[in-house]
């Protein structure tokens, strides 16, 4: 069997719109584990329009692209955060966002982009990259443990209308 042809790249403004249809994929998929947790807000679609149209030329953020045989297949969002006190928390690049469409899924797609958001924090001059993985999703565990991250830290949560 051919290995497909697998390409990472930043993201340009001429992928905003798979960035976004992603994007919402990666939502609904976090609100089917916890609908609670994750929520959709009003107008969310347009809210994501402008909010990628800055980050994808954000000079501390990257946005990257996968594409499988010249078809955009998923994305990564990448950012510079200030420190927080609140959080005790130092400055830092978070990977925010990795999502790779599931026709595209066991070809070492999400590797390759996991390596690419690894790299691409790197070059932001950052430490460190910290991210949140939802506790339902085993299959991102398993990938983010398998490249080097380790639990820093469990949030938990209690719904107080029970």
């Amino acid at each position: 069997m051919k290995q497909p042809n697998i390409t990472i790249r930043k993201a340009t403004i001429d992928d905003h719109q798979s960035v976004i249809n992603y994007a919402l994929k990666l939502i609904h998929q976090h609100q089917n584990f916890n609908p609670f947790r994750f929520v959709e807000f009003e107008n969310h679609e347009q809210q994501l329009f402008y909010f990628f149209a800055e980050e994808i030329v954000n000079p501390k953020a990257v946005v990257l692209v996968v594409e499988v045989e010249n078809e955009i297949v998923g994305y990564s969002f990448i950012r510079l955060e200030e420190s927080s006190f609140v959080d005790i928390a130092p400055a830092a690049v978070w990977l925010h966002d990795i999502y790779i469409d599931e026709s595209a899924r066991g070809m070492g797609a999400g590797k390759l982009l996991l390596d690419a958001s690894i790299n691409a924090a790197k070059q932001l001059g950052s430490q460190i990259l910290i991210l949140q993985v939802a506790a339902q999703n085993e299959f991102a565990k398993q990938l983010f443990e398998a490249n080097g991250f380790n639990v820093a830290t469990y949030e938990m949560m209690m719904n107080l209308n029970e």
